[in-house]
């Protein structure tokens, strides 16, 4: 069943907009504390303007998924279905990656009361977010990457809790 489901977001994302992408990503995930390193990777599918999908291969079966104000996710057996209109933290997580992939860098600095600096490197775009007063659940900052068409290529979620995850988008 949740092999059906995740088909049925797909091909929704995939015929639902003019402005899309599909690519692979890896995905790294380090607990600070202890230094272990949790390596994912998938394939990913946006189609503006809110239809998201990242499919994991490895681990086989999970998935992260923004269908409009709904986030669905089944990451190792801890699996989620929300609707993000009625619950603001989950807001925030589904928007902080949302927008991120959109380049709205400035609404993510908005919504989570952060600074926001923006860097031209060679090649694009390199964006830092910082949260001023960081909750003890949530994000904490962001790096964001972009390349010159200004399609995300790197995205870096940190945690309070000491978890940083980075996601590298071929």
């Amino acid at each position: 069943m949740k092999k059906i489901l995740v088909f049925v977001f797909l091909l929704v994302g995939l015929t639902a907009g003019a402005q899309s992408f599909e690519s692979t990503f890896v995905q790294t995930k380090t607990l600070t504390l202890t230094g272990k390193k949790i390596v994912s990777e998938g394939a990913i599918t946006y189609t503006a303007p809110d239809n998201l999908a990242l499919i994991y291969s490895k681990p086989d079966g999970d998935y992260f998924i923004v269908d409009g104000p709904f986030l669905r996710f089944d990451l190792r057996g801890n699996a989620l279905d929300v609707n993000t209109d009625k619950n603001k933290s989950v807001r925030l997580q589904r928007n902080a990656i949302l927008y991120g992939i959109q380049g709205k860098y400035d609404d993510i600095a908005k919504e989570m009361e952060a600074d926001c600096t923006v860097s031209s490197v060679k090649g694009g775009k390199h964006v830092v977010i910082k949260v001023r007063k960081p909750a003890p659940k949530g994000y904490t900052g962001m790096e964001l990457d972009y390349n010159a068409k200004g399609r995300i290529t790197r995205m870096v979620l940190e945690e309070a809790g000491g978890i940083s995850t980075e996601y590298l988008v071929k």
